[in-house]
């Protein structure tokens, strides 16, 4: 039987040159956290690790300016894992951190979080949307339909494959579900394309103490390769934030609106680089460094920047232990279909943009399917003068939305 393909393609994650919002932010409402079972924390704790993991596999790949969606990514991929059996669904379950716990607790904790990340902010705007896109007279199995829409809110829908405006609906999709900035993930869908999985994840977010725009002004970078930047510096003379240090990082932690969501930034210790420094960002250090974020007075220099990144992550999740489902031979997806499916393409498109107001953030992570036979009194100075990195993060649970390094501006 000849194999078909699941092209996991594209994370898409964009900020801002998307649509304006007219309206007046309102006051942000009270904070409240996500409370969670036993059971849903630990599988939190795994889903931060993946994160970290994620990262560092892109950054050990990518030196130069990079920007990821980890919850997207774990989005689509749980809603392809829900078509995986065998030794697939294992390698699925262990990369994305659901080891030792059943597709239906994977499931049912993806719901509850999204559900619960939508409702903590009325100041954020935060949307998450998945869609399926079947090939007119392709066969999935109901099971595999059902459990995506009923867990995932999953929009399911056939589609004329070869008809010229097919990749014109499903790119229209994607530009509703964030406020236009993504309006293409597919250039052309080819002849063997069989269903495409997708998820939106939109994030707009004003932070609770903003720059003024008067402040902003020329300054230096200096970038990765010692060369010297003009940049747009945005300055704030004293601010009061979450701040620790180490030996290898001072992480400022910026939050947005009711301070349930937050940037936090981290930059290398001095006479570190980033590249020596981001090796010693796992999961375990970072807990006990967002631990030691304590109230303290900074003299805050942060650079408004913008950056577009793409990048193919099927070598990077192999790497990380996913592999029989890239592998057509082995591949086990009998879950989602009679017919022999492997995923033949992973790749990831992001943009973001931050500026005096906040933080505007998309993603769009699209799985295709393919036929292949067819301290008080005194401020400390953070002055993000250099190469950094940085993350969005949900507050109570520690979830992280988006994660990025800035090497050269």
């Amino acid at each position: 039987m000849l194999k078909k393909m699941i092209a996991a393609l594209s994370l898409l994650s964009i900020f801002a040159a998307c649509q304006s919002d007219e309206d007046p932010a309102p006051q942000p409402k009270p904070r409240k956290d996500i409370s969670l079972t036993r059971t849903e924390q630990e599988i939190t704790n795994l889903g931060t690790d993946f994160a970290f993991r994620f990262f560092n596999q892109v950054c050990r790949t990518e030196k130069s300016n990079l920007f990821i969606s980890p919850l997207s990514a774990t989005l689509c991929l749980s809603m392809i894992t829900n078509g995986a059996a065998g030794n697939t669904l294992a390698e699925m379950q262990t990369v994305l951190g659901f080891s030792g716990y059943s597709i239906e607790d994977m499931n049912s904790y993806n719901r509850k979080l999204v559900s619960a990340l939508l409702d903590l902010d009325n100041t954020t705007r935060l949307g998450i949307a998945n869609s399926i896109w079947i090939r007119q007279g392709f066969s999935v199995y109901d099971d595999f339909v059902n459990v995506n829409k009923k867990m995932y809110d999953a929009q399911v829908q056939e589609l004329d494959f070869t008809s010229p405006n097919a990749k014109d609906i499903i790119n229209k999709w994607c530009a509703e579900k964030t406020n236009n900035c993504i309006t293409e993930v597919l250039k052309s869908i080819p002849e063997n394309a069989r269903l495409y999985l997708l998820n939106a994840l939109y994030f707009k977010g004003i932070w609770t103490n903003q720059f003024k725009k008067s402040n902003t002004a020329a300054d230096q970078f200096t970038n990765l390769d010692g060369s010297k930047s003009t940049v747009q510096m945005m300055n704030m003379s004293e601010g009061h934030f979450n701040y620790t240090e180490n030996d290898y990082f001072s992480i400022a932690e910026f939050p947005y609106g009711n301070e349930a969501f937050s940037m936090a930034v981290l930059l290398p210790a001095e006479g570190k680089s980033l590249e020596d420094c981001l090796p010693q960002l796992t999961d375990e250090r970072w807990q006990e460094w967002n631990d030691d974020l304590s109230g303290t007075t900074l003299n805050v220099k942060l650079p408004r920047f913008e950056l577009k990144y793409d990048k193919d992550l099927i070598d990077d999740m192999r790497a990380m232990g996913m592999k029989d489902a890239f592998n057509g031979t082995v591949a086990d997806f009998s879950k989602m279909s009679a017919a022999d499916l492997f995923v033949g393409l992973l790749q990831q498109f992001t943009y973001i943009k931050v500026d005096e107001e906040g933080t505007e953030a998309a993603a769009v992570t699209v799985g295709g399917m393919l036929d292949a036979a067819v301290g008080p009194g005194m401020s400390k100075s953070f002055h993000v003068n250099r190469p950094f990195a940085f993350l969005i993060k949900e507050k109570s649970t520690g979830t992280i939305l988006f994660m990025g390094k800035i090497t050269k501006l």
